[in-house]
């Protein structure tokens, strides 16, 4: 028996914080691993964690940095 949690497709997304579509999308695009032991498709949690660390964002800056305005009182 698998040892890892099993869960559904809509229990991914509800721990996910996506749409049962998000995950379905990325089960089809072959980013998401799952399995049909019947009916169901199950998705371990280990590679639910791992597909969701693979969607992290690394922030970039780009370009010049803005310039400062100088605000000066009107008195």
């Amino acid at each position: 028996m698998i040892r890892d949690n099993p869960m559904t497709i809509d229990e991914a997304a509800n721990l996910a914080k996506c749409s049962y579509h998000t995950i379905h999308r990325a089960i089809k695009k072959g980013d998401l691993a799952a399995y049909k032991p019947g009916k169901t498709v199950l998705i371990l949690e280990k590679d639910l964690t791992n597909w969701f660390m693979s969607k992290k964002i690394h922030a970039v800056r780009i370009g010049k940095p803005r310039n400062r305005v100088k605000v000066h009182s009107g008195r």
